[in-house]
């Protein structure tokens, strides 16, 4: 009775794994073809993470100030890839 239970519970596990799933890659730095959205698709007014260029949302708590302006990030790891070279990013900002 346990080895069936067993057989069983093995085979709903092995027919529960799907072999169709998708893999995504998340890079952080250097993002030109990791980007969700990049600077020139997004719609006149949205601004973005000068990084990754993810559109900017309103539960971001990362920030700083640039050249007087507050720059928003997703996270702390796209701020601190921007403090490294700020003026790299700079032509995003605007």
């Amino acid at each position: 009775m346990i080895r069936n239970t067993l057989y069983v519970a093995a085979l709903m596990l092995v027919s529960a794994c799907n072999s169709n799933t998708e893999t995504a890659t998340v890079t952080f730095g250097d993002t030109d073809t990791a980007a969700v959205v990049k600077a020139e698709d997004k719609p006149a007014g949205v601004k973005i993470d000068p990084v990754c260029e993810m559109p900017q949302d309103t539960s971001w708590t990362e920030y700083t100030v640039y050249k007087g302006d507050t720059v928003k990030f997703c996270s702390d790891v796209c701020k601190g890839v921007f403090l490294k070279n700020p003026a790299k990013y700079e032509a995003k900002l605007k």
